[in-house]
């Protein structure tokens, strides 16, 4: 196992995707500005310097996100716009300024956390649904540009998660996936041999949830 650096791994689901690969065998790197402190994913200069530490990775994940309910009328388009920020656009910046190290690291792997609302629509939140369809582009994108240089790209798509948005769901929390699931998908993707990539992995609770 080489170096993994998890962007998000604060959150509940970030910190069982860290736990997760520390378990399998991973070193993992500290995502944090020169000198120390968190790194702010929506200002580009802390992104970029941050990025400049490292020289050689085996496996990024991309865990950040935000959510925003609210319909297409009603929503603030100045939180959709923070949203996007995060969920996509800092999501493009940091892919951008780590490709170099996990190019140099190869075979690797870069993890995208995607959602089920990469593949499909929902109501009351178009904003995120048009942040993860955009991560989805992105990622299959990406993976034609790399995949000849030994890097994997990975879409990873949990539907409601017991973290976060998802406990707002009015879904007995037992129903829902765990973090830890999660995390196993992520590690499953990492852990895929050399000459083989998972390109989009698809998460759900084996029964349908209910409020």
């Amino acid at each position: 196992m080489g170096t993994a650096l998890v962007i998000g791994a604060t959150s509940a689901i970030g910190t069982a995707i860290a736990d997760g690969l520390a378990a399998a065998g991973w070193s993992l790197a500290p995502w944090q500005r020169p000198g120390g402190g968190r790194v702010e994913l929506t200002d580009p200069e802390q992104v970029d310097a941050a990025a400049a530490a490292y020289d050689r990775l085996g496996a990024v994940v991309y865990a950040a996100g935000r959510f925003d309910w609210g319909d297409a009328d009603a929503a603030d388009p100045d939180a959709w716009a923070r949203l996007v920020e995060v969920n996509l656009t800092a999501a493009m910046r940091v892919t951008r300024r780590l490709l170099p190290a996990l190019i140099a690291g190869a075979p690797a792997t870069l993890v995208l956390l995607g959602s089920g609302a990469a593949r499909r629509a929902y109501p009351h939140n178009p904003a995120y649904v048009a942040s993860k369809h955009g991560l989805a582009g992105f990622a299959r994108a990406t993976f034609l540009d790399v995949r000849d240089r030994g890097v994997r790209v990975t879409l990873v798509n949990p539907g409601l998660v017991a973290a976060g948005a998802g406990l707002l769901s009015g879904v007995d929390p037992a129903a829902l996936l765990q973090p830890a699931d999660v995390a196993a998908a992520v590690v499953y993707a990492v852990s895929a041999p050399p000459h083989a990539c998972v390109t989009e992995l698809d998460l759900q609770p084996l029964r349908t949830p209910a409020g």
